[in-house]
């Protein structure tokens, strides 16, 4: 998803709004506007409403006050569409968790005009929430929108099941949480699991990834390559295990002895991890970051929020 230098100004703007010091007034009081007259215009943050937290909070409560859902022109333009909803996204972080489960459920709620009007709310919702393409990616602030979307009324049947499924993939693993245990077997024949890698001080990278697979040979190049992960490897405050979890013993032997030999490679037998759908593997590779005690530290995360977790923690 490609931005326009005039929406980036647009998001700069609203993070202005949302980073404002805490119980200060010393901000923006002019009225946002996206990047032309006739595209939505955004409430101005009354005066009264002060601290970062409160800013982003009026923000994405009534981001959407000037919209007419109604409207199938506008609610049919994707650049219209997805420029907006990416502004409004982009305050998320600074809100509190009940106000951003509040305007979750206020924009669905104002969707509700029409069944399209609905259902293409909830589709850019979702691609810009959970696509491994988007920069916006974030399960937690997904989950948000799938709560209101389920205890909507509006929903029919069959979207009803697909919604469900979503939110038991959210809250499978999900962060904080104890991580499920699997068994595998590494490239000296040894079967252990990921439960008994467990070690004091020490966390787990569980990089699912697939053989075959182009994008995983690239992350895993990028994360051999990673100075702040050797450094950790090397100071033993983390254990990357690699695992293979379809099963299939041809094609991982061909690339068994290609990881470093710092990391544990394994398969799981029979594909267990994949077959009983253990974790949620959407497209792999998948990382899971693991604490010492077996709680899920970082789902589904990324080589970067690795590193980042790594430097807070460990220096």
């Amino acid at each position: 998803m490609k931005l326009t230098d005039a929406f980036i100004s647009l998001c700069c703007t609203i993070l202005t709004l949302s980073c404002a010091g805490n119980g200060s007034d010393s901000r923006p009081h002019t009225q946002i506007k996206t990047a032309t007259d006739d595209n939505l215009l955004i409430p101005e943050v009354p005066v009264t409403v002060v601290g970062s937290q409160a800013i982003a909070a009026y923000t994405i409560m009534h981001y959407w006050d000037n919209m007419d859902f109604s409207d199938t022109t506008r609610v049919n333009d994707d650049r219209f569409m997805e420029q907006n909803f990416a502004g409004y996204l982009s305050a998320f972080p600074y809100a509190g968790y009940d106000d951003a489960a509040n305007a979750a459920e206020a924009l669905m709620k104002k969707a509700e005009v029409s069944p399209q009007a609905y259902y293409r709310v909830m589709d850019i919702a979702e691609r810009f929430l959970t696509s491994p393409n988007s920069s916006m990616r974030d399960e937690e602030t997904y989950y948000l929108f799938l709560q209101a979307i389920d205890r909507s009324e509006f929903l029919d049947d069959t979207r009803r099941i697909r919604v469900r499924a979503q939110i038991a993939d959210v809250l499978k693993n999900r962060c904080g949480t104890p991580a499920s245990d699997f068994a595998f077997t590494d490239n000296r024949g040894r079967r252990t699991s990921l439960y008994r890698e467990a070690s004091e001080n020490q966390v787990r990278l569980i990089v699912f990834y697939d053989p075959e697979c182009s994008h995983c040979h690239e992350i895993m190049t990028s994360l051999k390559q990673s100075e702040i992960l050797a450094a950790a490897l090397q100071a033993g405050v983390i254990k990357v295990i690699a695992v293979y979890p379809d099963g299939d013993k041809d094609i991982w032997q061909k690339a068994r002895d290609s990881m470093p030999d710092t990391w544990i490679n394994g398969m799981s037998p029979d594909g267990e991890v994949s077959e009983n759908e253990i974790y949620t593997l959407p497209a792999m590779p998948v990382m899971y970051l693991i604490a010492p005690d077996n709680t899920v530290l970082l789902k589904d995360t990324t080589q970067p929020a690795v590193e980042e977790w790594l430097l807070a923690n460990f220096q």
